[in-house]
């Protein structure tokens, strides 16, 4: 099973925006996606209209943190958080995602699974990056966004090498860049030069629309299809099918 992760440890980088996006152009090609909401504000789902709801087959890790499965698509469902559930990051141990997204019944379902995760260091995102087998970094090209994916990148690669996390992939994905600001160029040729031209994706520019498609229910292929957000998601679909 595919198991991406959608993580950073800072709010506003992007990670909802990302994971539906990502969602959507996986499914659009094909792909049978299930998206796993961790963190417990469920804002996935606002990113959708939503279909059909279901019953949670099989069980998940957590059992009183999501109500139900909710078809969005044909070929995307995604999990409704119980925000009313307290304590849940108790609940969950470190192999628990791992282990049900290697539930064979998922792997008959679904060809990937999309993980967002809370931007707090707790059990819910250790648990989210010990099941991925891809981690991607969305993150601002500023210095103090530098510092946060500096300290996560070296915790996962440190991880790996422990055999604590699985992931063979890590990945860092410039968000809201604009490339007239100087400090961006100056922040994506560092990482660039730090980590490798093949450890970063392509840029997702600054784009108002990607704000307002979540106003509608609406991935931005679906809102604005030919804005500069919609093509920059495009090809980073296109990058991660072409792996």
């Amino acid at each position: 099973m595919r198991v991406v992760t959608v993580a950073n440890r800072k709010g506003g980088s992007a990670k909802t925006t990302t994971v539906v996006n990502l969602a959507y152009g996986l499914a659009t090609r094909g792909r049978r996606v299930l998206v796993l909401d961790l963190d417990n504000q469920g804002h996935v789902l606002h990113g959708f209209s939503q279909g059909e709801q279901s019953l949670i087959t099989p069980a998940f890790p957590i059992e009183h943190f999501y109500k139900q499965l909710v078809a969005v698509h044909p070929n995307i469902d995604i999990t409704e958080v119980n925000n009313t559930s307290s304590d849940i990051g108790s609940q969950i141990q470190l192999q628990a995602v791992k282990e049900w997204c290697d539930d064979s019944r998922l792997c008959a379902r679904y060809d990937v699974i999309l993980i967002d995760t809370p931007p707090t260091l707790n059990a819910q995102l250790m648990a989210a990056l010990a099941a991925a087998t891809e981690i991607v970094i969305p993150a601002a090209p500023l210095p103090l966004s530098s510092d946060g994916v500096d300290k996560l990148l070296f915790a996962c690669l440190k991880a790996v090498s422990e055999r604590k996390f699985r992931a063979k992939s890590i990945k860092l994905l410039p968000v809201m860049v604009e490339k007239n600001v100087r400090l961006h160029r100056l922040t994506l040729n560092q990482w660039r030069e730090r980590f490798g031209n093949t450890k970063v994706f392509s840029p997702i520019h600054k784009c108002i629309k990607l704000a307002e498609a979540f106003s509608t229910n609406k991935p931005i292929s679906e809102f604005a299809p030919k804005c500069r957000g919609a093509k920059d998601y495009d090809a980073l679909c296109n990058a991660m099918i072409s792996k």
